[in-house]
Formats: C-alpha cells, structure tokens, sequence
C-alpha cells in the first residue's frame, strides 16, 4: 500500500515540473517605441525587432524598417508556370506571370464577352396587323424555369437574373414584317423587358426573323 501510493505521488510531483517553464530561458526579440526605432543609427539589413507602438515585428531593409506581415497582394502572388490567357492565336504572346497580371489580361474578356446572352427562341404572331406587347423577361425566365430536358445529374432550373440585372435589345428585326419595308417602326423595350412591336403586314413564308439580346448590367 505504502509502495503504490509513492508511485501516485511521484508521478504528480513530475507532472508539475515539467509544466513549469523558465520566464528567463524563452527567446525573444529587442523591443522599442517607434520613436526609438526610427532612431536607432546603422542598423544592419535584416536586424528585427518589436515595435511597441504598434505591437507589430519590423524588419530592416536597404529601403528602411518596414513592418513584417504575411499579407500577399495579388501581384506578390507568382503562377507555378507562366501561361497566355488572352493573346490565342498570335505567334509570340505575353505570358502573365502573377495573379494580378492574369487577372488584368482576363477582366476586359469576361466583363464583356460573358455578360451577353441569347434568350431562348419565342413564338410571335404576326397573322395580324397592329401594336403588341410581348414580355421578354417572363419568356426567358419561363423557359429556363421548366427546360425540356435536363442531363443526369444537372439542376431542374437553370439559373437566371432579375429583370433588373439585365439590359434587352433588338439586334435585328424583318422591316418588311415589323415595318415599312425599308426600317423597323414603333418598336421598344422598356427596363423590365416588355417589348412592344408593331406588325405592318404578315410574312411572305409565315416566318419572319426578330434577333434579341440580352446584356447583364
């Protein structure tokens, strides 16, 4: 009994020692006030300290003391390998080299390029002559909503923007269907996508064209 409990006491005893440390023996770096710092005369390149001021570590380079973060900025930031993102095609492209010079070379592609979009194809009747009204937005939102088909695995909807996310435009219309012959008359869209059309007389094959286009602001 008097054995066992020995053991119990020991190991306790360890315990403690090991759990104290010695204020004296944990390194640590020279301190100053900024003041201080900014003071100190022929510091040597990379000598480091703490600066009090700002409870932040600074280190000295050949252009001063300068505060040591690990923030990286995007052009601080080096691709693994150098790569061509918009220059297909041409003999001797510029290979961005960092995240910011890809980012640059991609932003003019994407801000445009990516923003237009066809909606889907519309039935408009044109048996008639006179002014009518069609909403292009509910049209596209309808379709993308309920598509015919979906492949294994994809979402039931596609996604789609607010009507005020977006700009609508005509690209084209048949002048002889919506028009005098010669130009498009009393055609328009308003902000939320209503257009509104005219039909002067109906098509010769009872088709007719009409191109919409859809820009996200």
């Amino acid at each position: 009994m008097k054995r066992a409990l020995y053991t119990i006491i020991l190991v306790l005893t360890t315990s403690i020692v090991v759990g104290q440390i010695d204020a004296n023996s944990v390194m640590g770096l020279p301190t100053a006030t900024n003041v201080e710092m900014l003071a100190i005369v022929g510091p040597a390149i990379g000598a480091v300290l703490y600066n009090t001021t700002d409870d932040s570590i600074y280190r000295y380079t050949t252009t001063g003391w300068q505060k040591a973060t690990d923030d990286q900025y995007d052009d601080e930031v080096s691709l693994r390998t150098a790569i061509d993102v918009n220059e297909g095609g041409i003999a001797s492209p510029t290979n961005e080299t960092n995240v910011e010079e890809v980012i640059q070379a991609i932003a003019p592609i994407t801000s445009k390029a990516a923003r237009v979009f066809y909606p889907p194809s519309i039935a408009i009747d044109a048996s008639t002559n006179g002014t009518f009204n069609v909403n292009l937005y509910t049209q596209y939102t309808a379709q993308f909503a309920t598509p015919t088909a979906v492949s294994t695995g994809a979402p039931a909807a596609v996604p789609n923007y607010a009507a005020t996310e977006l700009y609508y435009y005509v690209t084209y219309a048949d002048p002889d269907v919506f028009g005098n012959g010669v130009s498009v008359q009393n055609m328009s869209i308003d902000a939320n996508g209503v257009l509104s059309y005219e039909i002067f007389n109906q098509p010769a094959d009872y088709n007719s064209l009409i191109n919409v286009v859809f820009v996200v602001k």
